[in-house]
């Protein structure tokens, strides 16, 4: 798409300086800039002008700077870009924080040695954490197996969690499934599976909602700690220019600790919350009856705290050995040749059409995690079904993840007016695309990983998140993958007849994701009347090479007219 600079529609611009002038003097003005706007025509202006929250003038530095009164505060951008403040329409930002500080694995591809030796590193290194439990993150699962004798080897007299780096992997010693009460009696929980070995008894690996049962039994780390821990992720994604986040997973208590950085005026940061429907068999009337009182409880802020989506989850994750992702065709085995397993089943068809039609009625936004082609499939029928049942409403319905679409899917996004949620720091080739995917679906299904140009070609809205703590929050890495759809220079491609452009992906993190957070009147593009949420970049990312996206910094970050980030804060910024 191109772009155009302001002075190629300067009536609008002196229109909106005329308005300004009539007012009092801005308090901010950025001068000597390209200000990428993300308007509708995606114009590039020179200047900016703030008072208060709010954006008074978009222009040139002379119709601009005309409004200059003797208080206003003056940044010469020095032909810094600037853009709309970053939004991740898909992370998790209080439940990953409190992995902060712990024992991780780096999500880098380990056996079952690798992870001992690691292990055995970190409790050295801590010789004080002797009691309670001990929990490990960031343990790449691709390939990984595990098993009960492995785990009790590397710890056996406390209890120890090792959390996947997929975020749908769990693995616990003896100690603590014993904790858990976790014996060869206990079933499967909805959205689940404890793996067993031959005679029934659990091996350690927990999969998806499995996990769960060893969370409850852990000791409670405090509010205050968690709202710290928070408050130190919320600076750090602030660094990188995010302003507005999409948390996809919440319950009460991860809506307490953002509560508390609100009260206590330290949250900077605007939060969009997903409640998570867990149990996907229980009736959609009570489910959304209890999603609905949720929404009115944590309704705090309409612009930094609410939480008026619900979460599902559809399926798993597709790499091997999890393999809880839900295909249309079954998984291959070791050898190429076609199994039994298509993934679980944690629904029936029936019900999640009842809940999402309950869902869209009540005016909530249904954000649904889909990894597998069948999982798609059935998500876009139930949004099908609630569009025959209620007709198109103003609900900004969205899918996240997509990493295997059916072509015949394509067109429904549109059709349906869904939105694809797309975390494209994993479009490349590493171990779990080269190892532990491509092997197991075969080359033919493998042409439609991460489909996102096929996605974008048939008319689908496409907005970014990064499912942080699964992966980085840093926006500028995953457009890259994006563009080059590879993990560096030199490095393998993974299918480049799907990448995007820088303009998608700067789309895709501003305008695009403010309306999938149903903010995009106030937010997602730097125009008048908006609020002042805009990033300074330390380099012109629309005239350098795609592999060289990762390197950029963000010099500073403005949320509502104020500055909460400075990369030297000693320094007037930029």
């Amino acid at each position: 798409m191109l772009t155009h600079p302001i002075w190629a529609i300067l009536p609008a611009a002196v229109l909106g300086c005329a308005a300004a002038a009539a007012a009092a003097p801005p308090d901010l003005v950025l001068l000597h800039g390209k200000i990428h706007t993300e308007d509708a025509n995606r114009s590039v202006a020179q200047a900016l002008a703030l008072r208060g929250n709010g954006i008074v003038a978009v222009g040139t530095d002379e119709a601009v700077g005309a409004l200059i009164g003797p208080d206003t505060r003056k940044v010469d951008l020095g032909g810094r870009v600037v853009l709309p403040g970053i939004i991740d329409a898909h992370t998790h930002p209080a439940q990953s924080a409190q992995d902060l500080g712990k024992c991780s694995l780096e999500d880098k591809a380990v056996t079952p040695a690798d992870v001992k030796s690691r292990v055995a590193a970190c409790l050295k290194a801590n010789p004080g954490a002797r009691v309670g439990w001990f929990e490990v993150v960031m343990v790449n699962p691709s390939g990984l197996t595990l098993t009960l004798a492995d785990l009790d080897s590397m710890l056996a007299d406390r209890p120890m969690l090792l959390d996947g780096s997929d975020g749908h992997t769990v693995w616990a010693n003896s100690r603590a499934l014993k904790l858990a009460h976790i014996t060869s009696a206990t079933q499967d929980p909805v959205g689940g599976h404890i793996e067993r070995d031959a005679a029934g008894r659990p091996t350690g690996t927990l999969r998806d909602n499995a996990a769960d049962i060893v969370s409850a039994a852990q000791p409670a780390a405090g509010l205050d700690h968690e709202v710290s821990q928070l408050s130190q992720a919320l600076d750090s994604m602030r660094a990188v220019g995010i302003t507005s986040v999409q948390d996809a997973a919440v319950d009460d208590h991860w809506m307490k600790i953002y509560q508390r950085l609100y009260e206590t005026h330290r949250l900077n940061m605007r939060v969009r919350a997903c409640y998570h429907l867990q149990n996907l068999r229980v009736p959609a009337a009570a489910l959304i009856d209890e999603a609905a009182k949720f929404r009115a409880k944590w309704a705090i802020d309409p612009d930094f705290l609410r939480a008026d989506a619900v979460k599902i989850f559809a399926d798993g994750v597709i790499e091997y050995p999890s393999q809880t992702a839900a295909l249309l065709e079954p998984y291959l085995d070791a050898q190429g040749h076609p199994g039994r397993n298509r993934g679980p089943e944690y629904f029936s068809q029936d019900n999640l059409n009842r809940i999402v039609a309950a869902a869209d009625a009540a005016g909530l936004t249904v954000h649904i995690h889909a990894i597998g082609d069948r999982a798609v499939r059935a998500s876009l029928d139930a949004i099908a079904e609630s569009r025959r049942r209620n007709g198109a409403m103003d609900n900004r319905d969205q899918i996240a993840h997509l990493e295997l679409i059916d072509p015949a899917d394509f067109p429904r996004f549109k059709q349906l007016g869904v939105i694809a949620n797309l975390q494209l720091l994993w479009a490349q080739r590493d171990d779990y695309i080269d190892q532990a995917t491509i092997p197991y679906l075969g080359t033919q299904r493998s042409r439609y990983l991460y489909p996102a140009r096929s996605l974008r070609d048939a008319g689908a809205l496409i907005v970014g998140g990064s499912d942080w703590g699964v992966s980085s929050f840093d926006a500028f890495i995953a457009m890259e993958h994006a563009i080059t759809r590879s993990a560096g220079k030199g490095q393998r491609t993974l299918l480049p007849e799907e990448s995007l452009t820088l303009q998608d992906m700067v789309d895709a993190y501003t305008i695009n994701a403010a309306s999938a957070l149903k903010q995009e009147r106030t937010t997602g593009s730097l125009e008048i009347g908006k609020r002042g949420d805009f990033i300074v970049l330390d380099r012109d990312i629309f005239a350098i090479d795609a592999f060289d996206l990762h390197n950029t910094q963000v010099i500073a970050t403005y949320l509502d007219g104020r500055e909460v980030y400075a990369a030297n804060p000693k320094q007037p910024s930029p």
